[in-house]
């Protein structure tokens, strides 16, 4: 199937990456960058608990 160059829309994993910046980073302050890993390490554990909650969510 042909994509253009740039496609972000029609890319699952940016919709991934969109979901883990709202999550973790959006209208969030974080003391410092562990911090910041820690809630990025939560979303990581959470996407693996629930395979099909992401994959309803990312439109696979």
């Amino acid at each position: 199937m042909f994509l253009p160059p740039y496609s972000p829309n029609l890319n699952p994993i940016e919709k991934l990456w969109r979901w883990l910046k709202d999550s973790v980073i959006s209208n969030v302050f974080h003391k410092n960058q562990s911090e910041i890993e820690q809630a990025v390490q939560r979303f990581l554990d959470f996407t693996q608990s629930c395979p099909e909650r992401v994959l309803r969510r990312i439109g696979c």
